[in-house]
This record gives C-alpha cells, structure tokens and sequence, in this order.
C-alpha cells in the first residue's frame, strides 16, 4: 500500500522557479591576466607573420625583375658592341661615301655655270633639219665672271625673259632666204636660245639655189648644266 506524503514547500515548482542563477569565477587575476596575454602575444605573432610573408613576396617580386631588367640590359650592351664592331668593320666605306658627298658638292659650286657644248650643236643644227639647212661652223662664248658679255650685244631688242649668259655665231647655208628665215623663227622656240638675228645672207657664188648666212643669238640661262648640275636637254 503507498502512502502519499505532502509536498515540502521548500522544493515546490513555484519555489523552483523563483532560484536565481548566479556565476562567479573564482580563479585568481594573475591567471586571467596571463590567459589574455598569450592570446594577444599570438594575435601580435600572426600578424607579424603575415607581414614578414607578403615583404617576402614583394621581396620576390621585386628581385624578379631586377633580374628581367639586368638581362635586357646585358643584351642591350651586347647589341650595342656587335653594332660598334660592324660600323669598325664599315668605317673605311663611310669614310669614302663621305669623301664622295663633299666632293660632288664642290663639283657643283664649281661648275654651276657648266654648259654642254654637245647638247647646245645639237639644238643648233636639229632647229635647221626641217628647212633644209646645214650649219657650217658655231662659235659660242660665255659671258666673263664679273657678267660682261663676252660678244658684241645683239643689236636688236632682246625678248626673252631668261638671264643671257652667252652668245652664238652660226654660219651655214640654206635653199633660199626663206628657209634661213624659217631657220630663225626655229632657234627662236629653243628655251636655250633668245635673240636670232641674221646678219648676212649672199648667193652661193654661180649656183643660184643656195645662200650663205650668218647669224647671231644670245644662250640664255637655261643652257647651264652638266654632269654635277642640272640635267641638259638641248632645247625647248
């Protein structure tokens, strides 16, 4: 048979549920001081950990391309000297090629005032070819160095635009007075002519259909050239 007994007060779930809960630590300061210690000393020994891991790898960085840089400049050196040791090799070539430069040039302030005798008959006697006349003789002069004419100044009034620098006398025959005149109008057209004036026109002794003429004209400007100038072309 059980026997129910009256609950104690003391442990009643009204009197349970009125206990406070209450913790203390009841370890010493110097311990919880110590603990707080250890955990900032190892906090202080990953960051210095860190930061002695990321200057190694600038430090890495940093030795890497010092390296790149020193081989680029090694090879650059190297260019440098094979370049130096083939101009060496050259130098007697270039030395020439200057030689040749200086020379032309004093060639052409020398023979600025050149002008190509061949190239000037040619103009003479092609001009005549169309009207049947055949040139005899050509005396030509070129003015003097201080610009005095080194002829007699054509009578005439002269037409062209082009500094003189010379004259001509031409001798020839022709069919008749009018091919001589045919003649003149053709030097005329010459850029390196200017001034044709006839001053003589006579029968060829007994044989009625040729005449002897005589003519004279100014060499302009344009007739100037040569080898180390500017290039001749003998007419217009």
């Amino acid at each position: 048979m059980t026997t129910l007994l009256p609950i104690d007060p003391a442990v009643s779930p009204q009197r349970v549920n009125r206990i406070l809960t209450i913790s203390a630590s009841l370890l010493p300061e110097e311990i919880s001081a110590a603990r707080r210690a250890r955990r900032a000393g190892l906090w202080v020994a990953v960051v210095v950990v860190l930061v002695a891991g990321l200057c190694a790898a600038w430090f890495t960085v940093a030795y890497q391309q010092t390296r790149a840089a020193e081989s680029d400049l090694e090879a650059a050196s190297v260019a440098v000297a094979d370049l130096q040791r083939k101009q060496a090799e050259y130098s007697e070539t270039v030395r020439i090629q200057n030689g040749i430069a200086t020379l032309s040039g004093q060639l052409k302030a020398v023979m600025a005032n050149d002008l190509d005798w061949d190239a000037m008959l040619d103009t003479v006697r092609h001009a005549g070819t169309r009207s049947g006349i055949q040139v005899d003789g050509v005396n030509g002069r070129l003015n003097t160095a201080d610009g005095a004419a080194a002829t007699e100044a054509n009578p005439l009034p002269g037409t062209s635009t082009e500094p003189l620098v010379g004259s001509l006398v031409v001798t020839g025959t022709g069919p008749d007075k009018r091919a001589v005149a045919a003649y003149v109008d053709a030097l005329a057209k010459e850029t390196v002519l200017a001034n044709p004036f006839v001053t003589s026109v006579t029968r060829e002794g007994e044989n009625e259909d040729r005449v002897t003429f005589s003519l004279t004209a100014d060499i302009t400007q344009a007739a100037l050239c040569g080898r180390f100038t500017t290039k001749c072309t003998g007419g217009n």
